[in-house]
């Protein structure tokens, strides 16, 4: 009797049991490889969810080639209208920066203040302004997003036969008409428009933030040849071919572009379609995507590979890439004849570039790559047998090299060794010559507008290069009505400031001018650009430092290359005193004071004097030292 009572309470607890570990199971919901709607960044992703009752965790992978990364303690989950806040993660604790291995990623579990397991969607932010790594529209349905493509699109019938548009000079506006389905503005999508004309008036690539709410973007450059141009849509590249005289349609499925951005769901079949093209050249446009990794010898692991070579290992190197590369094009039924003749005249155009440019290469590899203590290789070569392969390049015998963007790469007497005869190379040498000022927002001189007329022998090469010179001075004069909005804003808002500085200052002033302001304070001053994303990276960092630091004055000096339209909105988001400089003054400045990069950090002691300096960030805890003793001071 008393066996057959334990053997039934033995029974009843093993019931009890399994019904507990299934009850707890239950209570964890999962969803693995969550879709998602829209991203403000390509490094962190999420490979899984999962919604407990006393926590929502979020398995992440942060992808940086080197550095250090952290999740910035003011991370949180928006799910209907409600905030989760950021509880901390073993992987990345709270104000802990972590070495990422050679293995290229940081893997980590954030955990979170637990949703309801109801949840169908919401949004990973690390910093409630937008600032951070933010991830929208997290799915947890299981439904991928999808825009809605118009029909027209969709039963696209492209031409196979379509022809190479002529490269025989043509001057005229080359039109791109983007629209983005799926767009929103809060996912901060950036939209860039790379079409190098020779004498561009801006630095490519040129910011686009023009994006209408209905993820329309319109916009003309001039042009003077057919050129591969590319559309850049976050970190996504689209080329296509810039015409002069001619619009370019192109329409993108924005979530999909974005799934297929992504480490997790790049090889999956449903995300390959995302872009369609209108216009004379929509089957060669549409054609290019399936080449568009091919015409470029340098590949995602090139600077790596490089690192240490010799020239001779280099151009073994690129000579092997070259070869395989246009194996892949001839081999692609996929494509054209038209298709394929423009990949292969790209293709091997950028490799002779890379030849001629094999000291440069080398040189920058380690920095690009960041490896430290890689030998610093014999640069000596002979220049005959070296350059003996771009002998038998055909492209450099053929008109097809006009359809090389960077054309104007091969004025050099050196490159013109191996180039056919094309008198158009001296007139772009000239022009390429007088249009340096452009990229330092110099329109043109009488004298040089004189020498244009007097050494250009060609009528459209000279009316391109005066076309950009009136771009450039409407540019300015549209920069100049900004700035002047910006400072308005300015004066009415007590979280930032700007300090005027006079073009025409001298680069000695400069620093003693903003620092006298501050005399008994300590000062952090940032060098910084829009465009340097390791700069507003470690500005999130730092972010805490400044809330508890509230004594120290924290100054922000950027130049001329930081779009004044982009350079206005960022610094309402950057509590402090900023300084918009010329890039001579920069430069200037950098001479001075002995720096090569940004962002570089100054900390000024309370005597006005500067008593720490240091490129690249170097860490909150150095800064909070460095601070509290130039405080003490």
């Amino acid at each position: 009797m008393n066996t057959k009572h334990s053997r039934q309470k033995a029974l009843s607890l093993v019931a009890f049991l399994m019904l507990l570990v299934a009850t707890t199971a239950q209570a964890k919901r999962v969803v693995e490889r969550p879709y998602f709607l829209g991203s403000n960044n390509h490094k962190l992703e999420i490979e899984r969810v999962t919604l407990d009752k006393k926590a929502t965790l979020l398995d992440v992978k942060i992808y940086q080639a080197s550095g250090d990364v952290g999740i910035d303690s003011h991370a949180s989950i928006m799910a209907n209208g409600v905030k989760y806040d950021y509880i901390g993660s073993k992987q990345l604790p709270k104000g802990v920066f972590v070495k990422v291995p050679e293995c290229g990623y940081v893997a980590a579990t954030l955990r979170f203040k637990p949703m309801p397991e109801s949840t169908t969607e919401f949004d990973f932010r690390e910093i409630a302004d937008n600032s951070g790594w933010n991830i929208y529209g997290v799915r947890l349905d299981g439904k991928r997003p999808q825009a809605d493509i118009p029909q027209h699109l969709l039963q696209q019938a492209l031409d196979k036969n379509s022809k190479l548009p002529s490269t025989d000079l043509n001057l005229g506006k080359t039109v791109v008409a983007v629209r983005l389905l799926g767009y929103k503005p809060e996912y901060k999508t950036t939209l860039d428009i790379i079409a190098d004309n020779w004498f561009s008036p801006y630095r490519m690539p040129y910011e686009h933030d023009s994006i209408s709410v209905d993820g329309t973007c319109q916009v003309s450059a001039n042009a003077i040849l057919p050129t591969v141009a590319t559309i850049r849509v976050n970190r996504t590249e689209i080329p296509f071919l810039a015409v002069p005289n001619d619009t370019t349609t192109v329409t993108i499925d924005l979530p999909t572009l974005t799934l297929a951005a992504t480490h997790l769901f790049a090889n999956d079949a449903n995300v390959k379609n995302y872009v369609w093209f209108e216009g004379k050249h929509a089957a060669i446009d549409t054609e290019l995507q399936s080449v568009k990794t091919k015409i470029d010898v340098f590949g995602v692991t090139s600077f790596d590979d490089i690192c240490g070579m010799t020239p001779l290992q280099y151009r073994d190197y690129v000579q092997q890439s070259y070869e395989r590369l246009l194996a892949a094009i001839n081999s692609n039924a996929a494509i054209g004849s038209a298709t394929r003749t423009l990949a292969q005249s790209i293709l091997s155009m950028n490799y002779a570039s890379a030849l001629f440019g094999f000291k440069n290469n080398i040189s920058m590899a380690p920095m690009i790559a960041g490896k430290r203590g890689v030998p610093r290789a014999d640069m000596s070569i002979d220049t005959v047998s070296y350059f003996k392969p771009l002998e038998k390049l055909a492209v450099l015998h053929s008109k097809n090299q006009r359809y090389y963007s960077y054309l104007r790469d091969f004025t050099s007497s050196l490159r013109r060794k191996y180039i056919s005869a094309d008198p158009l190379l001296d007139d772009i040498a000239v022009g390429k010559r007088l249009s340096r000022s452009f990229n330092r927002k110099r329109p043109l001189t009488e004298q040089q507008m004189a020498a244009a007329h007097d050494s250009i022998a060609n009528g459209m090469v000279r009316e391109l290069l005066f076309a950009n010179n009136e771009d450039l001075k409407s540019q300015l004069a549209s920069a100049d009505n900004i700035l002047a909005e910006v400072k308005k804003s300015a004066n009415q808002n007590s979280t930032f400031s700007i300090i005027d500085i006079d073009p025409k200052m001298s680069a000695q002033q400069i620093l003693p001018t903003i620092t006298d302001r501050y005399k008994g304070k300590a000062i952090l001053i940032d060098f910084w650009n829009t465009w340097c994303i390791p700069c507003k990276a470690a500005m999130t960092t730092i972010r805490p430092l400044k809330e508890q630091l509230t004594d120290v004055v924290y100054v922000y000096i950027a130049d001329a290359s930081s779009p004044v339209d982009k350079w206005g909105e960022m610094i309402k988001t950057i509590s402090g005193v900023h300084v918009r400089l010329t890039e001579e003054q920069a430069d200037a400045l950098a001479k001075i004071y002995k720096f090569s990069g940004i962002p570089t950090y100054f900390v000024v002691n309370k005597e006005g004097k500067i008593t720490y300096q240091k490129t690249s960030f170097p860490g909150v805890e150095t800064l909070r030292e460095q601070l509290v003793s130039a405080m003490q001071r």
